[in-house]
């Protein structure tokens, strides 16, 4: 195995810190660039970053740098002159609230996943495995002081109350990281999907890498997601597929309480599913079981409610996978509220042959417009969409949307997305083109909108 690293963001009161944290993966060397949004819509932010070695020694200072209002700076790591190879962590320090979103590949595979907001002492990850239908996971945690901190990892099997295994680091440095493997361990048994409860004796910050094993029909594949930091009684997932333009996805719920959850499922085709899931479990969902095939639009909402033998409404949490028969793969998290604004730190249109799309669902009581403003060179005016009705869905292409009609090429930037009622959005980066979309490679990329 080859090493890697991945971008963690912890927010210490207005300054904004970020972490890259390293991870072991199949394959590789992994490069990585970060991309830094300014939330504000007012001021420039002022920005720094540092890496630290796993042993929590500076080995690398950028100068201060600005990032106009709303737009984005691009921090590409094997570009930064002087840093050896390796792995490190690093820490970002802006003046204003700021939004990252990180890329990570090697010459098949890729992944994205955001930049944590807030350091928590306690995470909650949906699913680890060892060998799950040819799948595996590693998680990568950062220390988000500068104190050393222990870290525990407690791993559950569904339903049981106990964890099946325990890994520890202690004395992590200030601000460096620590990996944590699931391949291989003897209590994980093959094609279960186990659950995870993360605790540092301060805070911390994690990811999570899903990764096809070695030597199997999926080991191009790469997903990366951020685990909870707390549950909720209401997640929101605005895109879920079945052969949506050969696209699948799967839904993954845990419960994160002290007693069995009841979950209802309602399925924007009207289905509804209700399933009782017990506390430290985990319930997944393959999409294709629940909605018809098609290029159509779907999503999800997801309810912790009470019901039969439950009396109180647990917390949970929820993600969801995306794959195609080409092994493009990615995960997004699932949203427990929506905002009338939202930041998107990196977009595309033919840069070095990747396009985006961003899907937003409206999670609010009536309908509304959603209006994408970019941040780049060349752009037009705002495109806004029709009226999208409660619950509905809309996907911005920015290949054809006439805002970047003028775009130069190789055009990348940022996004803001707003409407009247609270919606939510998730970005996809993809290498969607001939000849590219016909080879059998992971250059798929998947992050979540954030709001201010």
């Amino acid at each position: 195995m080859k090493k890697a690293v991945s971008l963690l963001v912890v927010f210490i009161l207005a300054v904004a810190v970020f972490g890259i944290a390293q991870a072991a993966l199949p394959g590789g060397p992994f490069n990585y660039a970060f991309y830094l949004q300014n939330l504000d819509s007012v001021n420039t932010a002022r920005c720094s970053y540092q890496f630290y070695d796993p042993f929590g020694a500076v080995k690398f200072t950028s100068p201060q740098f600005d990032i106009p209002k709303e737009d984005n700076v691009e921090v590409y790591v094997p570009g930064i002159g002087g840093l050896a190879s390796g792995t490190y962590s690093v820490v970002a320090s802006c003046d204003k609230q700021v939004a990252a979103v990180v890329n990570l590949s090697d010459a098949d595979s890729g992944a994205s996943h955001r930049g944590i907001s807030t350091p928590a002492t306690t995470w909650y990850a949906p699913a680890v495995y060892d060998n799950f239908y040819n799948y595996s996971t590693n998680m990568v945690v950062q220390n988000a002081t500068s104190s050393p901190v222990n870290i525990t990892v407690n791993i559950y099997k569904p339903g049981s109350a106990a964890p099946v295994k325990t890994l520890t680091a202690n004395n992590v440095p200030g601000y460096a990281s620590v990996e944590f493997d699931q391949e291989g361990l003897p209590e994980l048994l093959t094609n279960v999907s186990y659950s995870a409860k993360i605790q540092g004796t301060g805070n911390i910050s994690p990811v999570v890498n899903i990764y096809g094993r070695p030597g199997t029909p999926v080991a191009q594949q790469l997903y990366s997601y951020n685990p909870f930091s707390s549950g909720a009684l209401t997640f929101y997932a605005p895109l879920i597929m079945n052969n949506y333009w050969g696209y699948n996805t799967a839904l993954t719920v845990q419960n994160v309480g002290t007693s069995t959850a009841r979950v209802r499922i309602t399925y924007s085709t009207g289905l509804v599913r209700t399933v009782d899931i017990p506390m430290n479990s985990s319930y997944e969902k393959y999409s294709p079981l629940e909605i018809p095939a098609g290029n159509t639009l779907r999503n999800v909402k997801i309810e912790s409610i009470t019901g039969g033998p439950v009396t109180t409404a647990q917390p949970i949490v929820a993600f969801v996978n995306q794959s195609n028969a080409t092994n493009r793969a990615s995960s997004y998290t699932a949203f427990a509220t929506g905002s009338t604004k939202l930041y998107l730190p990196v977009v595309y249109k033919l840069f070095y042959r990747y396009n985006t799309s961003v899907t937003c669902q409206n999670v609010g009581g009536a309908a509304t417009t959603m209006t994408i403003t970019y941040k780049g060179p060349g752009v037009g005016a705002p495109t806004t969409s029709p009226s999208i009705p409660a619950g509905g869905a809309h996907e911005f292409y920015q290949l054809t949307d006439p805002s970047l009609g003028s775009v130069p090429l190789n055009w990348k930037g940022s996004a803001v997305v707003s409407a009247s009622q609270p919606i939510v959005c998730v970005v996809n980066e993809n290498q969607n083109l001939v000849p590219e979309i016909n080879q059998s490679k992971d250059m798929l990329y998947t992050y979540e909108g954030v709001s201010p």
